[in-house]
């Protein structure tokens, strides 16, 4: 059976970690927690990031928090799967170098994204539908990440339905006396897909359209596409499915590859917006 240690700290959800003791595939071989936070009493505690690696076969690493490149690094060189809660805050530097390690180590590395439960996007993901044209508007107001972060799991949702390079992306940002905020993205793929963001900061009902060679898919939306579906289902099936992929030892369904993608991206919009002095 799959040990599962528990990397977290006062952030991390424990009526998640206790649905996860009962998991029928895997069991918890122990939690560490940082900081001052206090390990829940009926899980065993581990005192340190290193006795938690020892004793377990994939590390979830349950906090809210981004971790350090390092923490990530060590792990991978334990060669321990890895299973991380929130898109970490790398360079493409890091990035390039973890994906590296991660290819070495031939281990499964899964990025829990809210975005991947959009039953929309489910049907294409398979290779046979593509290219796709993506018109999507929604908007980022009212939330508890940064814009810049949330663009960055939007996007790589996004690329992880179109399976392929980025090759060129274009920026429209303005930003009005009232403060409203509306940024265009148009990125380009090598597989010829094109994507068409639109984004505001004010509160507004959203809508995708895809089309792609057997048709059109529509719908639409009153709320943020973040906050549209139930945090704890979401992550308990991310974890699920992250030890599938272990198990079945199939391709990673949301490596570090994908991630590179998206920052090369979301960092030519922020340096766009930055130059244009459009606070988003």
């Amino acid at each position: 059976m799959l040990k599962l240690g528990i990397f977290g700290d006062q952030s991390s959800n424990v009526e998640l970690m206790r649905h996860l003791k009962n998991m029928p595939e895997a069991n918890i071989a122990g939690v560490y927690f940082s900081g001052n936070a206090t390990v829940p009493n009926d899980f065993k505690e581990l005192f340190s990031p290193a006795e938690l690696m020892e004793q377990s076969d994939a590390i979830l690493i349950l906090s809210e928090k981004s971790i350090s490149s390092d923490l990530i690094r060590l792990i991978l060189r334990k060669s321990k799967h890895i299973y991380l809660r929130t898109i970490p805050n790398l360079s493409v530097r890091e990035i390039k170098e973890l994906i590296d390690l991660e290819k070495e180590a031939g281990i499964v590395n899964f990025i829990y994204n809210p975005f991947d439960f959009i039953p929309h996007f489910d049907p294409f993901l398979n290779k046979y539908e593509k290219p796709l044209l993506l018109n999507l508007r929604t908007c980022f107001e009212g939330l508890t990440i940064k814009p810049a972060s949330e663009m960055l799991l939007l996007v790589t949702a996004i690329n992880r339905m179109i399976q392929s390079n980025y090759k060129k992306t274009d920026v429209f940002g303005l930003s009005d006396s009232g403060e409203q905020v509306v940024v265009s993205v148009r990125i380009e793929y090598e597989n010829s897909s094109v994507v068409n963001l639109t984004i505001s900061k004010e509160k507004t009902s959203g809508y995708c359209e895809i089309f792609s060679k057997t048709g059109r898919t529509k719908f639409e939306f009153n709320t943020p596409l973040y906050i549209s579906y139930p945090h704890l289902n979401q992550e308990y099936t991310a974890i699920e499915n992250f030890i599938r992929i272990i198990r079945q030892k199939e391709k990673q369904a949301n490596s570090f590859d994908n991630l590179l993608n998206g920052n090369r991206i979301v960092n030519e919009i922020s340096e766009h917006l930055r130059f244009n002095e459009i606070p988003f």
